[in-house]
C-alpha cells in the first residue's frame, strides 16, 4: 500500500506542480532607442521612404564615379549599401553608412594567373549631431542629393566620400 502510494505520487506531484498557473508576469520589453532607419517610424514607411533615398544617392554616385572615384586603382567602385540609424525618441539620425567595393584584376603575363584586389570603403555620411530624418530625407529627394549639403552642416555626402575613397 505504501509502495502504491508512493509511485501515484510520484506520478501525480511533478503534474500538479506544472498544471499551477505562475503567479509572476514577465515585464514589457523595454522600448528600443536605436532602430535601422528601413523600421523607422514603420517597416513600410521607412523601407519607402529610405529606399529612395538610397536609390537617388546611388544613381547620383554612378553619374559621378567616372569622372572622379572611379578613375583609380578601384575603376569599378560599386555602392553596396547605405545604412542609417534612428534615434526612435527624438526621430533623429544617429549614423549613416555607406559602403563601396571594389576590384582591380590582371593576368600575370607569364602564368596566366588571374590576380585579383579587392577592397571595401566604409564612409560614414557627415551628419550634424541629432540631424531630423525628415529633414535628411528632404535633402535626398530635393535637387542633387550627393552634393547638396546635409541638413544643419556645410559639408554634402560628397564631401564625406572625398575623405573615404581617396
Amino acid at each position: 500500500m505504501l509502495r502504491s502510494t508512493l509511485a501515484a505520487a510520484l506520478f501525480v506531484l511533478p503534474a500538479a506542480a506544472f498544471a499551477q498557473p505562475t503567479t509572476t508576469t514577465d515585464p514589457a520589453p523595454a522600448p528600443v532607442r536605436y532602430v535601422d532607419a528601413l523600421d523607422w517610424p514603420t517597416r513600410d514607411a521607412g523601407t519607402a521612404s529610405f529606399g529612395e533615398a538610397e536609390d537617388r544617392l546611388n544613381m547620383a554616385f554612378d553619374r559621378l564615379c567616372g569622372d572622379t572615384f572611379c578613375e583609380g586603382d578601384y575603376s569599378n567602385l560599386t555602392p553596396l549599401q547605405l545604412s542609417c540609424s534612428v534615434d526612435a525618441t527624438k526621430a533623429t539620425l544617429k549614423q549613416c553608412l555607406w559602403v563601396f567595393a571594389g576590384s582591380h584584376a590582371s593576368v600575370n603575363p607569364k602564368s596566366g594567373a588571374v590576380q585579383a584586389t579587392a577592397k571595401l570603403f566604409k564612409c560614414k555620411l557627415l551628419l550634424a549631431k541629432d540631424t531630423p530624418v525628415d529633414a535628411f530625407y528632404e535633402v535626398m529627394t530635393g535637387g542633387d542629393p550627393l552634393n547638396d549639403k546635409l541638413p544643419m552642416t556645410n559639408h554634402s555626402v560628397y564631401d564625406g566620400l572625398l575623405g573615404c575613397l581617396w
